[in-house]
């Protein structure tokens, strides 16, 4: 809808980098305060936070990268180019676990309890994310005629293939669930019977969805062959 925000010389802002930049920022201010209310040491998320953030951008990226292989062939330097969209939810999941997993060994936290804590935060990083994803014009949806689709029309946009026309919104489905997500979560945990049950939750929950969300979307995938 508006992959940038504004261009000042060779310098230009895309919304996509801002609002994953904000995601992270919300995110590792979620986890801070959580992590707080049950008696963590100030400051203790950050240290997390950096080694997730590290490992799930690059996680994010290269399942992007290898998705659409073919294309980055032709334009390796674009590969980094990360600001412009392009990141891979399970991809970054997986980056991330490995680092919150090396964090936890590095500052002997407790491992569960630490991970609900981080969960939370990536929630609501993933909502904003998400609404990253709608500017940039990334991960868009099957071509409907449902009174709330949208329309890309911005060359600029990475739904090239669908410009002009109506389809589903399915990056604003992901950003209302994740919202609704965050809000479950941070209820449930301070309520939970057991440490590592918002970790559960966050991933079983969103996976359903994800299930769900994949029949409305219709952005190619590329090939990994």
């Amino acid at each position: 809808m508006l992959p940038e925000l504004f261009q000042i010389g060779p310098l230009t802002l895309h919304t996509y980098g801002l609002m994953v930049a904000l995601g992270i920022l919300a995110g590792i201010s979620l986890a801070e305060y959580l992590n707080r209310k049950q008696g963590g040491e100030p400051g203790q998320v950050v240290d997390v936070a950096l080694l997730i953030v590290l490992f799930g951008l690059a996680g994010s990226r290269v399942l992007f990268v290898m998705i659409n292989i073919g294309y980055f062939r032709d334009n390796p330097l674009e590969a980094v180019m990360i600001w412009k969209g392009g990141l891979v939810f399970f991809g970054g999941l997986l980056g991330g676990i490995v680092g919150v997993l090396l964090a936890i060994r590095i500052h002997r936290l407790p491992t569960w309890r630490t991970l609900d804590v981080m969960a939370a935060g990536m929630a609501i990083g993933h909502a904003l994310g998400r609404l990253g994803c709608f500017s940039a014009g990334c991960c868009y949806g099957r071509i409907s005629e449902v009174p709330w689709a949208v329309v890309f029309t911005d060359p600029r946009c990475l739904a090239t293939d669908v410009l002009g026309e109506s389809v589903h919104p399915t990056q604003l489905y992901s950003f209302l669930f994740l919202a609704a997500l965050t809000g479950f979560l941070v209820w449930t945990f301070f309520r939970r019977s057991f440490d590592g049950q918002i970790t559960v939750l966050y991933v079983g929950l969103y996976s359903l969805f994800r299930f769900a969300v994949e029949f409305f979307r219709g952005d190619l995938r590329g090939s990994v062959s």
